[in-house]
């Protein structure tokens, strides 16, 4: 509107400064209008156009913001309820773990205490077979001769057997002695070692949730000592094979369950196969900062398709089993700074677990 007028009044009054000559020409100011306002309004719809897009670009904007907020607040919200659920699981997990544990306690314990019932049984079986009425008599007798004790020794035919008779009572009576000894040795051993299983599980767990430096070689005996039974009852030879290594940093609570586990998986693969069943329990140092616990056995095998899966939440090969303990014991041994992996040539040819564990002086996240 401003050049409109410009050209107007210019086109009028000074035809020079616009027209570039004093000629006047009749209404040219009127064509240079014309042209003005063909120009604004092209300008005008241009104008439109572009805060028409404009509007439906910001528009566009705001609804992707809007979603993309609901989404960032929906991703947040299973984020944490993925973390949660992790929380659990892992919690979950340990308790498997721990509830396998204490399974293997009282199994260990149960078995030591069948041992005691049979010794008890043993001991009762022999006081009641005592000759304690034979000795009854003789005590009678001799009460009934008191008087004349000396001539009764000596001149009743009674009297003359009565100390041979003695003699052989008390060969008879030192025999169930020393088998009633020999069974309360037994009872006592037994019980020391339901104390043994009763307190080591204990320890683990007053001492649970701290990495400490331990002897690798330790916690594998008292895994260990909670199958003893078991695998003798089983047939299962046991090999050890421990090298001289640091201690390693690590959590009693967190080790314990998964050595339990691989050797509790070790023993049901031997259980299911056929020919000498053997088990190697070996410790050393691998070529990094850390050592390993190997868990070999020469039963059924992995097939090569579950090797992959082996570690998978819920993934078990076993009617009773709930794919807890390998998880758990993965996730556990990443917590403490090392791995579990898994190795087996095919179904027939064995498997072998490895525990990788860090050392004292290494930093772990």
């Amino acid at each position: 509107m401003v050049v409109a007028a410009d050209h107007v009044v210019r086109g009028i009054y000074w035809p020079l400064s616009i027209f570039g000559t004093q000629v006047d020409v009749q209404w040219r100011w009127l064509e240079h209008l014309g042209w003005v306002l063909i120009q604004d309004m092209f300008l005008f719809i241009s104008i439109s156009q572009y805060l028409t897009e404009t509007l439906e670009v910001a528009k566009r904007r705001s609804r992707l913001e809007g979603i993309n907020a609901v989404i960032e607040s929906q991703v947040q919200e299973r984020t944490m309820e993925l973390t949660e659920a992790h929380k659990q699981l892992v919690e979950t997990s340990r308790q498997a773990g721990m509830a396998e544990i204490a399974t293997n306690v009282l199994h260990n314990v149960g078995n030591v205490l069948n041992s005691v019932n049979v010794s008890a049984e043993a001991v009762a079986g022999k006081v009641r077979n005592f000759r304690i009425t034979s000795l009854k008599q003789v005590a009678e007798l001799l009460r009934e001769h008191a008087d004349h004790l000396p001539e009764f020794l000596t001149q009743d035919p009674r009297g003359k057997e009565l100390p041979g008779y003695l003699v052989k009572l008390a060969e008879n009576l030192s025999e169930p002695q020393k088998g009633i000894l020999q069974e309360l040795t037994s009872l006592q051993n037994n019980i020391e070692h339901i104390k043994e299983v009763v307190a080591m599980q204990q320890g683990y767990a007053r001492r649970s949730g701290m990495l400490e430096p331990l002897s690798a070689v330790t916690l594998v005996e008292d895994a260990i000592n909670l199958h003893n039974d078991s695998l003798d009852r089983h047939g299962v030879t046991l090999v050890r094979d421990y090298k001289n290594v640091p201690p390693v940093l690590a959590d009693r609570h967190k080790v314990l369950p998964i050595l339990v586990n691989l050797l509790s998986n070790a023993k049901h693969a031997l259980a299911d196969s056929n020919g000498e069943k053997q088990l190697i329990v070996r410790v050393g140092q691998n070529e990094g900062e850390g050592v390993q616990i190997v868990i070999a056995d020469n039963g059924v095998g992995i097939p090569p398709e579950n090797l992959t899966r082996i570690f998978q939440h819920g993934f078990t090969t076993k009617p009773e089993g709930h794919g807890f303990g390998l998880h758990s014991g993965a996730l556990a041994a990443r917590e403490m700074g090392g791995r579990l992996t898994a190795q087996s040539e095919g179904p027939g040819r064995g498997a072998a677990f490895t525990l990788e564990l860090p050392l004292q002086t290494t930093k772990t996240c």
